[in-house]
């Protein structure tokens, strides 16, 4: 019996038989076979390819319902706008993933192979577009059925990050840690991937306030994945607890694994997560003792091209025009400080990524009492404390209550000033003036 290809006979179980059992009677109909003609196919050859060289078509036809060359050339078109997609060049990637979507709608063709890379390719330029409740959608429909494919899992961290960023900081721990028994059931828990998917939820945790579970699951990921000697894994697993590490307060030693995670992401010259590392590199840097703001700023004009030109999303783009914004502020020049927040607000819209925005209210509050406008900037301050209460973080709101605090202490308010350092305690996992 002739072997189908390798790629067709990984199709042909994924379309089923019932479907390709109707192109058969469709092309045999259309060769004007009769039954009795296919059946003497049988005995001898194998009836898939037989059958189509009899009716005068192509085994992918019978398969998918697209002929080899048109399959080639949706998934050209496919590769060729993921490699042109970045921050700032989404909408070329949303076409095209969207016209192959329509191709195969339009032709009856059944290509989950296509069909899953047009999906993927869509989520991808949603999210860089700041669509994330678009990326979402996509990305749920990608991870709904389990396949024990590494894309699969990738695609799962994808939802797990845009849920975070969405501010679903349940649904973004959910995703992960739901999927977790079918990823070892597949075979799958020791690989990059998976390490990367329970780091991705750990980063949920912490953006909730839960710091020492968060810390305990990176230091757990970081040991698991050295012993397997899983570097990507490691790495990724060192940059998180540096995450951890900062919100507990200990700058120096989130500094020391972020550099550590740095090096290896140098190396293999990964410019999607080298951008997003080296904002955090930058951000950590300003947490030091003194600041070091214009180490942070010479960090993040490097990061500018990493974040600009490649498929990071919006957010990230927003994320390092405030961290940007925020160097600047703590070097006095409040001027370009400000110009640089409006660039990073305008990136992202408030209601796709709410954490986000809070932050950017919270920095334009500092802009606002740095200039002697103490009603506006506790307006801010005030907006973005109920924002990270909405979406559930607590600790980052208590740090925001205790700056609330000062400025209305400045302001000769102290009985305001003393409500807001008494709210700061009543949230968790906080760190400030006692």
């Amino acid at each position: 019996m002739t072997p189908l290809p390798p790629d067709l006979s990984t199709l042909l179980a994924q379309v089923g038989p019932a479907v390709v059992g109707d192109r058969i009677r469709a092309a045999r109909r259309d060769a004007r076979l009769s039954l009795d003609d296919v059946a003497r196919l049988l005995p001898d050859l194998d009836v898939l390819t037989r059958t189509a060289a009899a009716t005068g078509t192509t085994a992918d036809v019978l398969v998918t319902g697209l002929s080899g060359d048109l399959a080639a050339h949706l998934r050209g078109g496919l590769d060729l706008a993921g490699l042109g997609l970045s921050t700032h060049h989404s909408g070329t990637a949303l076409a095209t993933a969207d016209d192959v979507l329509d191709q195969l709608a339009t032709t009856g063709a059944t290509a989950p192979h296509l069909e899953r890379a047009a999906r993927r390719l869509r989520a991808t330029a949603r999210e860089a577009a700041g669509d994330l409740t678009g990326a979402i959608a996509d990305l749920t429909d990608l991870t709904a059925v389990p396949v024990a494919e590494l894309g699969w899992v990738q695609d799962l961290i994808s939802l797990s990050r845009c849920h975070r960023n969405a501010g679903h900081l349940d649904r973004a721990i959910a995703t992960g840690e739901d999927a977790r028994p079918t990823i070892r059931d597949l075979g799958l828990a020791t690989t990059d991937e998976a390490f990367q998917l329970t780091i991705t939820v750990a980063a949920a945790y912490l953006s909730r306030g839960d710091l020492g579970h968060a810390t305990r699951i990176c230091k757990r990921a970081a040991d698991e994945a050295a012993q397997l000697g899983l570097h990507l894994a490691r790495a990724s697993a060192l940059w998180n607890r540096s995450l951890a590490l900062l919100e507990d307060g200990d700058a120096e030693a989130a500094l020391t694994d972020a550099l550590e995670a740095h090096a290896y992401f140098a190396a293999q010259g990964d410019t999607r997560n080298l951008g997003r590392l080296r904002i955090q590199i930058a951000t950590t840097r300003l947490a030091l003792d003194p600041p070091d703001a214009l180490g942070a700023l010479e960090i993040l004009a490097v990061a500018r091209d990493d974040i600009d030109w490649s498929t990071v999303g919006a957010v990230d783009l927003a994320g390092h025009r405030l961290i940007t914004a925020h160097a600047l502020h703590l070097l006095g020049d409040d001027e370009r400080a400000a110009d640089v927040l409006a660039e990073s607000e305008a990136a992202a819209p408030p209601d796709t990524a709410p954490g986000l925005h809070a932050w950017q209210r919270a920095l334009r509050g500092r802009i606002r009492a740095a200039r002697g406008d103490l009603t506006g900037a506790r307006r801010h301050f005030q907006d973005a404390i109920a924002l990270l209460e909405s979406i559930g973080s607590p600790a980052d709101a208590g740090q925001l209550c205790y700056e609330l605090g000062d400025l209305l202490l400045a302001a000769d308010e102290p009985e305001q000033a003393i409500d807001a350092y008494r709210r700061a305690y009543e949230l968790r996992g906080i760190r400030g003036r006692s």
